[in-house]
């Protein structure tokens, strides 16, 4: 599973909807089978972290999920390079 964002709006930031919003995306994914969870993120990863993520290798991150859009284009762009890949395991590997 690739989560590509967590979107709150300014004035009901710091009330936990983010979290909230991804602790469902994450029980709704494991709940549909996904083993692993992945992003990108440059600026987040202490929310990240607080959820159990941990740095990934970004290599192996584009590998698996090779045919994700956001892959695609942040190879097409030259955007991978610059990019902070984080992971998750959903369920037992």
């Amino acid at each position: 599973m690739l989560i590509r964002s967590v979107a709150v709006a300014p004035e009901r930031r710091s009330l936990g909807h983010g979290r909230a919003l991804a602790v469902f995306a994450l029980e709704r994914a494991a709940a549909e089978g996904a083993h692993t969870a992945w992003l990108f993120s440059r600026r987040s990863g202490g929310f990240w972290q607080s959820l159990g993520f941990v740095p990934a290798d970004r290599d192996e991150l584009a590998g698996v999920l090779a045919n994700t859009h956001q892959v695609r284009m942040f190879r097409r762009t030259g955007q991978l390079e610059r990019e902070v890949a984080w992971r998750r395991a959903l369920q037992a590997e």
